[in-house]
């Protein structure tokens, strides 16, 4: 039996992803690596959702409706 270490798992990981080109199984494992990071996870943006994001955030700055902080 073969002992691998961490460093030997992630690097066969890795080149198991290098190859492999399934965009369900990606989100699949980003959602697993940021649960075990306890960070949330992100949902992409379409192109419109971004432009009508700027387009809100330009409204606000001309309302005058943000935040200024001091650093």
């Amino acid at each position: 039996m073969t002992n691998h270490t961490p460093q030997d798992t992630k690097l066969k990981i890795i080149e198991q992803l290098i190859i492999l080109n399934d965009d369900s199984v990606f989100e699949q494992i980003e959602k697993l690596i940021s649960k075990a990071m306890n960070r949330p996870v992100y949902k992409k943006l379409t192109k419109q959702e971004v432009e009508n994001r700027a387009k809100q955030a330009n409204e606000d700055i001309d309302n005058k409706m943000f935040f200024h902080s001091q650093i």
